[in-house]
């Protein structure tokens, strides 16, 4: 469930091809050449990074080093509640991790996920265009503290838009809001709001109730290395008929940098082994 809203975020946050702040022409036209350019970002083509990512949920306040491997991503905890891990926390990650050396078979088939989740966004960046109506916001409100020229739209459900599955429909219940770099064309921020339920699956796999609220931001870490860098959700979903759960969660990605296209999720994890924790 939440790795289909954290696809509808991404879905939404389009850069746009265009060389300069022309609001002459259609906002969709903007949207359409977008799409071409977002999908190597979404598809991650021979481009693996590695950061520490925060998350900060039900589970708690939790960050590690993660490497992204041309497999799947592989990740060490190495700060928990905004404090350096004790010897006996170290020793258990460790441990993990080692035996997750050992289980290639156990790896590969918990990964497949990650291929389905960027299936699943890469199908919501391409029907964005005729998904959503998009409309330059009047006024064009620039963001507080970024110095880029920005390009500023609205976007609401297109009611003309025939779904062809789930995750596409549940589109039918966002809209929000896009600051997007007219120079390099990537976005900055993106809002959206869930102004009505969201019923998936005729509401038996689940139900994301209204008023709910998404926000993702991205920035440049250097050298035109463009990801997100902070993602939050604030809403409300019943799973499975019975089970309703309050999800509030902060993501945040620092240090970001690009590792070889061709590093094996083997010598991903034998090199968070080798890194000393951060202080």
């Amino acid at each position: 469930m939440r790795a289909l809203l954290i696809s509808l975020i991404a879905a939404t946050a389009l850069p746009v091809s265009a060389q300069t702040a022309d609001l002459a022409q259609p906002a969709r036209n903007w949207v359409v050449a977008a799409v071409k350019a977002e999908l190597p970002i979404v598809n991650r083509d021979n481009l693996n990074l590695r950061y520490l990512s925060r998350r900060v949920n039900e589970h708690g306040d939790l960050v590690r080093d993660t490497i992204e491997a041309k497999e799947g991503s592989v990740a060490r905890l190495v700060r928990k509640e905004g404090r350096a891990l004790t010897q006996e926390e170290d020793d258990a990650e460790r441990a993990r991790l080692e035996s997750t050396l050992k289980d290639a078979s156990g790896f590969l088939k918990h990964h497949k996920r990650d291929r389905s989740n960027v299936s699943l966004t890469t199908e919501l960046v391409n029907v964005m265009p005729d998904a959503m109506l998009w409309s330059y916001v009047p006024g064009q409100p620039q963001l507080e503290g970024r110095t880029e020229k920005q390009v500023v739209m609205d976007y609401r459900p297109n009611p003309a838009f025939h779904p062809s599955g789930m995750a596409q429909a549940a589109l039918g219940s966002l809209e929000g809001r896009v600051w997007v770099d007219a120079q390099s064309h990537h976005v900055l921020r993106m809002e959206g709001h869930l102004f009505r339920d969201a019923n998936l699956g005729w509401g038996l796999i689940a139900k994301v109730y209204s008023g709910g609220n998404l926000a993702l931001e991205q920035r440049d870490f250097g050298n035109g290395l463009w990801s997100y860098s902070r993602l939050t959700m604030d809403i409300t979903v019943r799973e499975v008929l019975v089970h309703t759960v309050k999800v509030k969660s902060l993501f945040e990605a620092t240090s970001v940098q690009q590792m070889p296209s061709t590093l094996s999720w083997q010598d991903a994890i034998r090199l968070l082994l080798n890194t000393p924790l951060p202080k």
